[in-house]
């Protein structure tokens, strides 16, 4: 009887996940709304384990925000202080990068169209913003008003610099921990209009970000490379550029 109980035991870790709907091979808006449900406090930990550091008061919900008329109805999350919102439209291709069958990946070139990278993705932007108050009120460190939640507020909401670093932060973590799908080398802008350009915001803002802070990034721990990042004042359009210009006058941390 014993014996039978230990084998039991150790065969509970190894069932399966729980299957969450799918339509036409995508999963569904009530399948969205389960799967983060039912695993925000798990993913919240993940996200902790891979950062070395601990997440507080993030909050995370699922909301249409195909319906929002001020916003881009492929967006995939918004995040606001300690509110985490997740689109439960119809829009993502699978649940996990993992859960998306090898044939299928194959023919991605890029792609973060996962609801658990957009949850990682939105929780970066709360790990950001909590390692903004942590400099100011713990650290005494100064966090460029670019950054700060106040000034933003009132400030020029388009400027792309602070877009820039911040997308770049979340996604290279996103891509860190094996959950989305990119290119080795992205599509790079070439001339200033490319940074408005609606059809290639996901271009220059996630991936050619991620890619243009990752190796800044990989040589420090990444709560230290996100303080000095904070810290200093975001790229021009012409840092953005050429990147080069930017890491080259960026101010470290005593």
């Amino acid at each position: 009887m014993f014996g039978f109980l230990i084998i039991i035991l150790l065969l509970l870790p190894i069932q399966e996940k729980q299957d969450y709907p799918l339509k036409n091979g995508r999963p569904t808006s009530r399948g969205i709304d389960s799967y983060v449900e039912d695993n925000a406090d798990v993913l919240i930990l993940e996200l902790q384990e891979f950062i070395g550091d601990t997440l507080y008061n993030a909050n995370i919900y699922t909301e249409d925000l195909s319906k929002n008329e001020d916003q881009n109805p492929l967006e995939l999350g918004n995040y606001y202080p300690n509110e985490i919102f997740i689109n439960n439209a119809e829009i993502f291709i699978a649940y996990e990068l993992e859960a998306l069958p090898r044939n299928g990946r194959d023919t991605i070139i890029s792609s973060n169209l996962f609801v658990k990278a957009a949850v990682f993705h939105e929780l970066m932007h709360h790990y950001i913003y909590q390692i903004g108050i942590e400099m100011l009120r713990k650290d005494q460190i100064t966090v460029d008003r670019a950054y700060q939640s106040f000034f933003r507020i009132y400030s020029y909401r388009e400027d792309p610099g602070p877009r820039f670093i911040e997308e770049g932060i979340c996604e290279y973590v996103t891509y860190k921990m094996n959950e989305t799908i990119s290119q080795r080398r992205p599509y790079i802008p070439r001339k200033p209009s490319d940074l408005n350009n609606p059809e290639k915001a996901y271009k220059v803002f996630y991936k050619y970000s991620a890619y243009s802070l990752t190796k800044f990034l990989d040589n420090r721990n990444l709560k230290e490379g996100i303080k000095i990042l904070l810290h200093n004042r975001p790229p021009s359009t012409e840092e953005i550029l050429n990147p080069e210009l930017f890491f080259a006058k960026l101010e470290e941390i005593d």
